[in-house]
C-alpha cells in the first residue's frame, strides 16, 4: 500500500511539473525520498552505513573493555561466593580429654570432617572437667552444628548439657558414655563386654583349662580390672566373668586373694601406682617365697606393666617357668614391646582411627542424611536416663605371633615397638691374686726346712664374675587419670 501511494504521488507530481514547465529539482528530490522510503521498508541492515576504520577501532576497544569488566565482576563474585561458603561451613565441635593421648583421634576427625565440608573445632580439656564444661558453654554460644564429646568425667556434664539440648545441638558420646543426661543422641565405642569375652576365651585356650579340669588340676589367677567409675571397664569385667565363671565355680581356676568382684578388682582412675602396690600386697600375702600366680588378668595395659614390675621386685624372673601369663588391653606402645619380648601374653587392639571415622559418619548422616545413623546395639548402654543407640566398632587380639600387624597398618613404626634388648651379664676377667706367690727362702744346709716353709702358698682364689645388679624399675609417677584406657602414644 505504501509503495502504491508513493508511485501515485510521484506521477501526480511529475505531471504537474511537466504541465507547469518548472520545479525540476524538487521532483528529483521527491523521487529520491520515495526510493529511500522503499528501502526503509526492506529492513534496517540495508540502511546501515559502513563504519570507518576509526569507528571500528573504537567499537573493538569498547568491547574489550566491557569483556574485562565482566571478567572482573565474575571473579569478584566467585571470591565473594567462596568467602560466603567458607563463612557458612557448619562447625563440628570435637572435645577430647587431653592432647597427649588423643592425637590420632583428633587428626582423623580433622581430616574426615574437612573432607565432608565441615569446619572441625577441636578442643582439649587437659583432664580438667571444669575446663571441658567451659568449652561446651562457649561453643554452644557459637551455635556449632554438633558436639562430639569424649568426657573427662562421664558424670560431670549433666548440667551443662541441658543448655545444649535447649539449643537443639546434637551430642555424640565418644569412646566413653556420658551419664545422667537425655542430651546424648548416639554413642560410638568399642564393645567392652565383647572385649572381656575375647580375653576370657584366650585365657581358656592358652592355658588349656578344659584339659586342666579333666585332669582335676587347677590354675591360680588374680584380677586387676579398669577404673571403677568407667562403664566400659564394667562391661569388660562382665564379659570376662561370663566366660570364666564356670572355671572359678568348679575350682579349675583359684583366686587365692579372694578378690573377684568388680569393686575389689577395679583400679580407680586407671592408676598404675595403685595397680603396682596392690600386686605387691597380693604377692607378699598369698604367694610368698618367690611364688607367683599362673595367670594375672588385667583390664588395661598400664596395669599389666605395673604387675610385671611388682613381680620382678619380688624376685620372679621373666622367661622362667614361674613367670605368669599376663594379659592386657589397649595395645599401648610399651605393652606391644612386652608382647614382642614375651613378658606379656597378649593385648586387645582398638584402632581409634576407625572409631573416629565411624563417629564422623554418624554425625554427617544425622545432619544431612536421609536415614538415621546406623547403630548395632540398642540394648545394653543405659546412661541412667535412657538407653543410647550405640555403634560398636570391632577390636582385635594381638600376641607375639601377629603384633607386626600394628606396624603393617601404620599404627606404630617398627622402631616404636621393637623389644628392648635383653641385658645379659658380661663375663668378667678373673682378677689376679691379691698377693704375689711367696717363694720359699733358702735354708742353711744343716737345717731341714719345715713343711710349712717349703709349701708354696695357694694363689688367691679367682674372683667370681661380677654380676650386673638387677635394676629395680622405678615406679612411674602417677599420670593424670583418664577415664578410658586407650592405645595412645
Amino acid at each position: 500500500m505504501k509503495k502504491k501511494t508513493a508511485y501515485l504521488l510521484l506521477g501526480i507530481f511529475l505531471t504537474t511539473t511537466v504541465l507547469g514547465g518548472c520545479g525540476k529539482n524538487e521532483a528529483t528530490e521527491a523521487a529520491s525520498e520515495s526510493a529511500q522510503t522503499e528501502k526503509e521498508g526492506a529492513g534496517e541492515d540495508e540502511l546501515t552505513e559502513t563504519p570507518t576504520p576509526e569507528a571500528k577501532s573504537d567499537k573493538e576497544t569498547n568491547k574489550q573493555k566491557s569483556s574485562k569488566e565482566t571478567e572482573t565482576s565474575d571473579s569478584d563474585n566467585e571470591d565473594k561466593t567462596e568467602e560466603t561458603t567458607e563463612a557458612s561451613r557448619e562447625k563440628i565441635a570435637v572435645l577430647l580429654p587431653n592432647e597427649e593421648k588423643w592425637t590420632r583421634d583428633a587428626d582423623e576427625f580433622k581430616s574426615t570432617l574437612e573432607d565432608d565440608g565441615y569446619e572441625p573445632v577441636i578442643e582439649y580439656a587437659e583432664n580438667d572437667v571444669s575446663r571441658q564444661v567451659s568449652q561446651i558453654q562457649e561453643l554452644t554460644a557459637e551455635e556449632v552444628s554438633a558436639f562430639v564429646i569424649a568426657p573427662v568425667d562421664p558424670y560431670g556434664l549433666k548440667s551443662v548439657l541441658e543448655s545444649v539440648k535447649e539449643a537443639e545441638i546434637p551430642v555424640f558420646s565418644y569412646d566413653d558414655l556420658i551419664m545422667d543426661t537425655n542430651a546424648v543422641k548416639y554413642y560410638v565405642t568399642f564393645g567392652g563386654r565383647q572385649i572381656g569375652q575375647m580375653i576370657g576365651k584366650k585365657i581358656i585356650e592358652s592355658e588349656e583349662l578344659d584339659k586342666v579340669r579333666e585332669a582335676k588340676e587347677s590354675r591360680t589367677i588374680e584380677f586387676f580390672m579398669g577404673s571403677l567409675d568407667d562403664t566400659q571397664a564394667l562391661f569388660l569385667y562382665n564379659g570376662l566373668m561370663e566366660t570364666l565363671q564356670e572355671y572359678l565355680d568348679d575350682g579349675t581356676l583359684v583366686c587365692k586373694s579372694g578378690k573377684l568382684s568388680f569393686d575389689d578388682t577395679g583400679i580407680l582412675r586407671w592408676s598404675k601406682n595403685t595397680a603396682k602396690s596392690r600386686a605387691a600386697e597380693i604377692l607378699e600375702q598369698f604367694y610368698p617365697d618367690g611364688a607367683a600366680p599362673d595367670i594375672i588378668c588385667t583390664g588395661f595395659d598400664d596395669a599389666a606393666g605395673a604387675v610385671q614390675e611388682a613381680l620382678q621386685e619380688a624376685g620372679v624372673v621373666p622367661g622362667t617357668d614361674i613367670w605368669p601369663m599376663i594379659t592386657g588391653n589397649g595395645c599401648k606402645e610399651d605393652a606391644v614391646k612386652r608382647i614382642a619380648s614375651g613378658t606379656q601374653a597378649f593385648s586387645v587392639f582398638m584402632d581409634f582411627r576407625e572409631l573416629a571415622d565411624q563417629c564422623e559418619e554418624m554425625v554427617n548422616v544425622y545432619l544431612h542424611g536421609e536415614d538415621d545413623p546406623e547403630v548395632n546395639d540398642y540394648e545394653q548402654y543405659d546412661n541412667g536416663v535412657k538407653i543410647i543407640g550405640t555403634y560398636l566398632c570391632e577390636s582385635q587380639m594381638i600376641d607375639r605371633d601377629n603384633y607386626e600387624i600394628l606396624i603393617d597398618n601404620g599404627y606404630y613404626s617398627e622402631k616404636e615397638v621393637e623389644p628392648d634388648p635383653t641385658e645379659t651379664p658380661e663375663p668378667v676377667t678373673p682378677t689376679e691374686a691379691a698377693e704375689p706367690t711367696v717363694t720359699p727362702t733358702e735354708t742353711p744346709e744343716e737345717v731341714s726346712p719345715t713343711p710349712a716353709e717349703t709349701e708354696t702358698p695357694t694363689p688367691t682364689e679367682k674372683a667370681e664374675p661380677t654380676k650386673k645388679p638387677t635394676s629395680t624399675p622405678k615406679p612411674t609417677a602417677t599420670e593424670t587419670p583418664t577415664l578410658t584406657e586407650r592405645a595412645k602414644k
